[in-house]
């Protein structure tokens, strides 16, 4: 699972462009689907942006061992894999927009297939860099589902907009870039 979890993380930019694919050949939005997978789509990327303010620039890179100091603040106090689920956020909200909701169960599958080998990687790998410290954290935050009070032994991380920001044009750049072809689908009608 490890060697599968290291092999998509570092494919995982790559691995949603069939079906962006597939969303954009069978988009037929709707106002109200716009409206509805819109805000869906700014709540995850709010996430990703709060997450990798904290982050930072770490977040972008294919290596597992790139981050060197566990973020347990911002975020990453309620969840573990904050990203992870902006990114869950982005795609569903995409995937509404679209119209195209016979793609949600495929998005979920993949989305399972490819975020539970990362995220058992990852986990694996920084229980070794971490040790004791993650280990307390892995027990006191949850994976996916955030949790209403925070981690109280929290990382002396701060927040920076910019480098927020930063990190995320490539993100954003792709999140408006699809919706513009799904959105672009109506005017070819």
């Amino acid at each position: 699972m490890q060697t599968l979890g290291r092999l998509l993380f570092r494919l995982r930019s790559f691995t949603p462009i069939p079906l962006i694919i597939l969303l954009i050949i069978f988009a037929h939005p709707s106002r109200l689907s716009f409206s509805v997978g819109f805000i869906v789509v700014i709540l995850g990327e709010l996430l990703r942006i709060w997450a990798v303010g904290y982050a930072g620039a770490a977040t972008r890179t294919r290596s597992m061992g790139a981050a060197r100091q566990l973020v347990t603040t911002g975020p990453y106090a309620y969840v573990r894999n904050p990203l992870y689920l902006g990114n869950f956020f982005l795609s569903l909200g995409v995937c509404i927009i679209s119209g195209v909701y016979w793609m949600i169960p495929i998005f979920l599958l993949g989305y399972i297939f490819q975020y539970l080998p990362i995220i058992l990687s990852e986990e694996a790998h920084l229980c070794q860099e971490c040790g004791k410290i993650y280990g307390e954290y892995y027990v006191n935050v949850p994976r996916l589902i955030p949790q209403i009070h925070p981690y109280a032994n929290r990382s002396e991380h701060d927040f920076s907009l910019r480098r927020a920001i930063k990190s995320e044009k490539r993100t954003f750049i792709a999140i408006v870039s699809v919706i513009a072809f799904v959105i672009s689908k109506t005017l070819w009608r």
